[in-house]
């Protein structure tokens, strides 16, 4: 281990400069830097782990870390007080580092990887006992596996959603667009054969109206793909014209504050920031059970976009579980490089606040 091999060498330099010196001078030492000595002292408590430099029955020295998790503490210590029985002989007969249950000084237990490196230092025998607390580690590894559950339970959620909306359209498509074609294609056979003009007018008038009709609803569908406010006109605009649509029939106050923008964001910004819009708008209204929402969208000061979505409904615990739009908006800022700010709580509304960014052109 390279934390031991470093101490060690530390001692082997300590033992030549007081192997250097007089006898009378290394007693001197002795008496105002205690056996260990300062620079290995001064090492040892440099280190992010804990080490305790034993002579085999005795603590000689404690490091800050070793100390809070062992309490470890002055020089004479006996090594069984801070240690398991037998845990010493067994690191002195292990091949490499060991992995077993240690306690703090409250009692609580932890689990730490300990290895001991031997030296001799003017013919005494020295033990450094490495210790690394691996609560930290465990915590993150159970976080990383909660997440990657998260993830793996929303990619799920995605494909299934992913599915019901191609399912959707195929039925829009057949049943709607597919039957109005057909009806045309009928009016036009029965005028192409029909000997009467005005009987022949009239079939001609109807296939008019079902084209009509079907230009329509393929401009709704498309628009639910893809607003095409936000190709022709911008984001400012297609953002007015979504909450106009949405709030049209609600008896919900809408304050909305879209101010034009110093210059237009990229296709993929721009998406996504309408897209979160949208979710957080859809929010408010089914969910909140808000009297009022407000829309603001703005230059950021540091050159990029600032979207906020804020209702007076009744907010919802962060804490508890959360919904696949709130994930799914939180990824689509951070896949263009911004960044999703929730602030809720039992009835005290919700604030969705987006930092996403705008490069110069």
């Amino acid at each position: 281990m390279a934390v031991a091999a470093l101490l060690i060498a530390a001692s082997l330099l300590w033992r030549s400069v007081s192997a250097s010196r007089t006898p009378a001078g290394q007693a001197m030492q002795a008496q105002e830097t205690d056996a260990v000595g300062l620079p290995v002292r001064a090492l040892a408590d440099s280190l992010a782990d804990g080490v305790v430099i034993t002579d085999g029955t005795h603590v000689l020295h404690a490091n800050p870390v070793a100390a809070r998790m062992l309490g470890a503490g002055e020089p004479g210590q006996p090594l069984a007080a801070l240690l398991p029985i037998g845990l010493d002989a067994a690191l002195a007969g292990a091949a490499g580092p060991l992995t077993t249950q240690l306690h703090h000084p409250d009692g609580q237990p932890f689990q730490a990887t300990l290895n001991r490196q031997d030296a001799a230092h003017l013919g005494a025998g020295w033990h450094f006992l490495i210790i690394r607390d691996l609560s930290e580690l465990e915590q993150g590894r159970a976080a990383l596996a909660a997440s990657n559950a998260e993830l793996q339970a929303m990619a799920g959620r995605l494909f299934s959603l992913q599915e019901d909306e191609r399912r959707s359209i195929s039925r829009d498509l057949h049943d709607d667009i597919g039957q109005a074609i057909t009806a045309m294609k009928l009016a036009a056979f029965a005028a192409r054969d029909e000997d009467q003009t005005d009987r022949r007018r009239e079939d001609i008038d109807q296939i008019i109206e079902l084209a009509d009709s079907t230009v329509i609803r393929l401009r709704n569908l498309s628009m639910l793909l893809r607003p095409p406010q936000l190709d022709v006109l911008g984001l400012e605009a297609a953002l007015r014209w979504q909450a106009g649509m949405l709030f049209r029939s609600s008896p919900v106050e809408l304050l909305m504050d879209v101010r034009p923008l110093s210059r237009r964001p990229g296709n993929e910004v721009e998406q996504a920031c309408f897209r979160i819009a949208q979710e957080s708008l859809t929010n408010a209204l089914r969910h909140a059970h808000a009297s009022q929402v407000s829309l603001l969208l703005q230059d950021a000061p540091d050159g990029g976009l600032h979207l906020r979505v804020l209702d007076d409904g009744e907010g919802f615990d962060l804490a508890g579980p959360r919904g696949l739009g709130m994930i799914v908006m939180r990824e689509r800022a951070q896949s263009v490089g911004g960044s999703l700010h929730i602030e809720t709580a039992p009835g005290e509304g919700t604030c969705i606040d987006v930092r996403l960014p705008c490069p110069a052109p």
